[in-house]
């Protein structure tokens, strides 16, 4: 079992935005337009709309913060893969 203090500094990682949006631009630099990085970007997905099933009704503190861990996501990914296209 998961101690609570580590279990909540867990939750608050994956509830960051700017967590999700640095291995978005990582996946994206690293892998470019790939079938790899289309798979991450599908079990990326999978896993925000668990995320926000995982947290249920929208709460008015955290809702910005919530819905913008997705677009984030995608977001910085395409950056990545310009990036990517300038370096490599």
């Amino acid at each position: 079992m998961i101690k609570p203090s580590i279990q909540h500094w867990i939750i608050n990682i994956i509830d960051n935005p700017l967590s999700w949006s640095i291995v978005g631009f990582i996946a994206g630099l690293l892998l470019g337009a790939n079938l790899i990085s289309m798979w991450i970007m599908l079990l990326a997905l999978i896993l925000y709309l668990g995320l926000l099933r995982y947290h249920r009704v929208a709460n008015p503190r955290t809702e910005t913060k919530l819905f913008a861990t997705g677009p984030g996501f995608l977001i910085c990914w395409v950056f990545g893969l310009i990036v990517h296209g300038w370096v490599f």
